[in-house]
């Protein structure tokens, strides 16, 4: 994945990365091997019950458990902000990365 990152910055596509990192070296390798001129790395969270709501809403009859699975990861790791998408809507998180990433 980090190849086809990289091709897609190396031929002038600007790109948005959706990571989910489930190891304590996903980021890190990520910082080492991006070859973008510039970057703003994001942390998209909200409360525990918020997300289990949210799977529960969009999971119907599948199973769940991803949400309290998954929360803790990536909290405390090097990031230029945190967005808490609680009372966000996706516009609104949206125009709060845009106005935090100096590049944007």
């Amino acid at each position: 994945m980090r190849a086809a990152v990289n091709g897609l910055l190396a031929t002038g596509n600007d790109v948005i990365l959706d990571e989910m990192p489930i190891e304590a070296s996903t980021m890190p390798t990520w910082r080492r091997d991006l070859r973008a001129s510039a970057s703003c790395w994001v942390y998209v969270t909200a409360p525990l019950e918020v997300l289990e709501r949210r799977e529960r809403e969009r999971m119907s009859g599948r199973k769940s458990g991803n949400a309290r699975g998954h929360h803790r990861l990536g909290q405390g790791g090097d990031w230029d902000m945190v967005v808490n998408t609680d009372t966000a809507t996706p516009g609104d998180a949206a125009a709060e990365i845009i106005r935090r990433c100096p590049f944007l």
